[in-house]
This record gives structure tokens, C-alpha cells and sequence, in this order.
């Protein structure tokens, strides 16, 4: 685990403005160097180091996309009803990455490797924090899956209903169909 950079260390305020610079084409890396060491009063980062910061923060943009776009073209592909599905996929892969990380940090631990406390720490913090909010989602989507079908179960006994009545079928038959069909008693 390395150490923090320039930019990490940075007072909130300042690590928020230099996102805002970065994020304005008009705004040269060197004229964000000069603008953010004069705020600091002494200088803090440095070219290379907004440069870094870019390249990271350009990545992590990329991937966004990439993964929006993917989401996108699913759903279009297979519905908005398959958005619950798309959800349950990202969670299993979010799990895998966490314990993907966990296996390398247990390797580096393994192989006489340095991990902090207090970095190691911070990770077990976020990343419980991150499958309890993945479990809650769990929930939340088997709660809102069970809504859309007792929905549609609704309406389409009250359909069978309907046409029962228009078509002159007795009312113990449209009972064994309900019962039968869509277990309502």
C-alpha cells in the first residue's frame, strides 16, 4: 500500500476546487499548480502530480461510462423489467471484487508485505459498509420483484375475471380458475 498523494492530502476545499479546474478545458495543468500552491500559501502539489490526478480521475470517468453504457445497452436489449437482473449482476460482481482484494492483501500479507492498520482498517470499514449497502439493495429489489409480480398477478385475475363474466362461466369455475391459476382463494 502506497502512500498518499500530494492530492489526497489536500484540504477538502482545495482538493474540490482542483477537481472543478481540472474539469475546465480552459484551465492549463500548470495555471491549476500556480492556483492551487497560491490558495495553499506553500506548494503542495506539483505538475506531475495534477497530472496523475488527471490521468486517475480520467480513468475512473471512462469506467463509468463504460459501465453506464453497458447497463444501457442491456436494458435495451432486454427490457426495463430485467433492470432487478442487471442489479443482482452488479452486486455478484461488486462481491467478487471484494474478495478479489481481500485475496491480494491476505498474498501481500503472505509474502512479507508492509499493510498499515490503519489502511487495512479503512478498507474492512468500507468494505463492510459496502456489502451491507449491497445486501440492503438485495432486499429492496426481492421487495420491489415480489410487488411487481403480485401486481401483475392482480391484474391479470381480474382480467380472467372480466372475461369469465363475458363469456357466462359459472362462478365456481372462475373460482377453480383463480384458485388453480393464480392461487387466489
Amino acid at each position: 500500500m502506497g502512500q498518499k498523494s500530494s492530492i489526497d492530502k489536500l484540504a477538502p476545499e482545495l482538493r474540490s476546487k482542483l477537481i472543478e479546474l481540472l474539469q475546465n478545458p480552459s484551465v492549463t495543468q500548470k495555471e491549476i499548480v500556480e492556483l492551487i500552491n497560491a490558495e495553499a500559501g506553500e506548494n503542495v502539489v506539483s505538475k506531475s502530480s495534477v497530472n496523475r490526478y488527471k490521468l486517475r480521475m480520467d480513468k475512473f470517468a471512462a469506467k463509468t461510462r463504460e459501465a453506464r453504457e453497458v447497463a444501457d445497452a442491456y436494458i435495451e436489449k432486454y427490457g426495463t423489467e430485467s433492470r432487478n437482473k442487471l442489479g443482482k449482476i452488479a452486486n455478484e460482481y461488486i462481491r467478487l471484487m471484494v474478495f478479489d482484494l481481500i485475496t491480494e492483501l491476505e498474498d501481500l500479507k503472505d509474502n512479507g508485505g508492509e499493510v498499515k492498520p490503519e489502511i487495512l482498517s479503512d478498507i474492512i470499514y468500507k468494505v463492510s459498509r459496502a456489502i451491507k449497502e449491497l445486501e440492503y439493495s438485495d432486499k429492496l429489489n426481492a421487495e420491489r420483484e415480489s410487488e411487481i409480480k403480485a401486481e401483475a398477478m392482480k391484474e391479470a385475475a381480474e382480467k380472467v375475471e372480466t372475461v369469465c363474466k363475458q363469456k357466462g362461466v359459472s362462478k365456481e369455475s372462475m373460482d377453480m380458475i383463480l384458485r388453480e391459476v393464480f392461487n387466489i382463494q
